[in-house]
């Protein structure tokens, strides 16, 4: 099991060494292997394979080496709630992914490693400040597994067992939620005349980072020197969840202004006088399942095009948490008309909201492309 790491460092080296190999093969007389003194050519015996370069690619060693490049058409969809106010949202990520597999037939083990990012999304979202569309943000995620073939042919077919880790990234612009940076103790502005305060504010997307741990059984066979199929079915006994889930859940007070809310609260009137005044805080775990499935096709001994299916999915529970402001209306001397000048002081207190349901969800189709030596 252990020749798979001394073997990655055994390339590496190769490859640096690679560079100065060549110039020393430069000088007086050099030859491109013909027998001909000064022909112009570089010395032949280099060769073409990159397995070969750390003398990997002997048709007697057992290591093998996959690495490629991966599109995956992604469909996901993303749910929560956060003290009584919830988000829901839908999209359709287009997703690069890079993948390597190292193969150990000697031992019928095999470690592999991915990582994705979206470059293009598309969907909409709902939630308790209202709806909207989604066009920016990105989902992201990497990973590895170690896997060994209990039934093996040494060859690379085999089925048998993985264990892995995987960091999920959930972070598509569903809206910016609202909360005011107003903290205990400040002076709120306002006219003095209608008593209208002003609160200033800032926003927080949402945004769920997943670490995850993988347990599953895998399988691969393949089929004469063309044809290979793969696929897997992983469980995610445990999942951490961490990041911000944003609510504008703003309340108002007619006491002193009648007037118009402020943006974007016109269908309020009134001023604001309480509001979330931090982002929301999410702590939690959860569980859940991925699978995935695969077809390939040889045209070459060192080329592989692969076609397949994929879905993860995680629910789970977690807690919230945030502070609240309190702003207290301005007081008025008594005069009619009323002149406002008699200012009060915020307030403010810690809230947390706890066993909130989240669920997260992505599947699609996949094409892959794959340099095997």
């Amino acid at each position: 099991m252990l020749r798979i790491l001394p073997s990655l460092l055994a390339l590496s080296a190769a490859t640096l060494l690679a560079a100065p190999a060549i110039a020393a093969d430069i000088g007086n007389g050099w030859s491109d292997g013909s027998g001909d003194q000064g022909d112009g050519g570089l010395r032949s015996g280099y060769p073409t394979a990159p397995g070969d370069w750390a003398g990997l690619g002997d048709k007697d060693d057992p290591l093998t080496f996959e690495f490629g490049m991966r599109y995956w058409y992604s469909m996901g969809s993303v749910s929560g709630s956060s003290g009584g106010s919830s988000i829901a949202s839908t999209d359709t990520s287009h997703i690069g992914e890079l993948n390597l597999r190292i193969n150990d037939n000697s031992t019928n083990t095999f470690a592999t490693a991915l990582a994705g990012l979206s470059v293009y999304s598309t969907g909409s979202f709902t939630s308790g400040g209202g709806s909207g569309s989604i066009t920016e943000g990105h989902v992201g995620y990497l990973g590895a597994d170690f896997g060994w073939n209990a039934i093996g042919d040494n060859k690379g077919s085999g089925a048998g067992i993985l264990v892995g880790y995987q960091y999920w990234k959930e972070g598509l612009d569903t809206g910016r939620n609202n909360y005011t940076t107003l903290q205990a103790g400040d002076t709120v502005t306002y006219d003095g005349t209608t008593g209208q305060t002003f609160i200033p504010g800032d926003s927080a997307q949402n945004n769920l980072d997943v670490n995850l741990l993988r347990l599953g059984v895998s399988a691969k066979a393949n089929l004469g020197n063309f044809i290979d199929i793969s696929g897997n079915l992983v469980g995610v006994p445990y999942a951490k969840v961490t990041g911000t889930m944003g609510v504008d859940d703003p309340t108002f007070s007619n006491a002193v202004y009648t007037g118009p809310a402020q943006d974007p609260y016109g269908a309020q009137t009134g001023n604001i006088s309480s509001m979330r005044s931090s982002p929301t805080s999410v702590d939690g775990w959860g569980y859940g399942a991925m699978a995935e499935a695969w077809l390939g096709v040889h045209p070459t001994q060192n080329l592989t095009f692969r076609l397949g299916g994929r879905a993860w999915y995680i629910q789970g529970v977690a807690d919230e948490t945030y502070t609240r402001a309190y702003i207290p209306d301005p007081g008025s001397d008594g005069t009619t008309p009323p002149n406002y000048d008699q200012e009060n002081k915020v307030t403010s207190a810690g809230f947390i909201s706890q066993n909130n349901p989240f669920s997260l969800f992505r599947y699609g189709i996949l094409a892959e492309a794959d340099y095997n030596f």
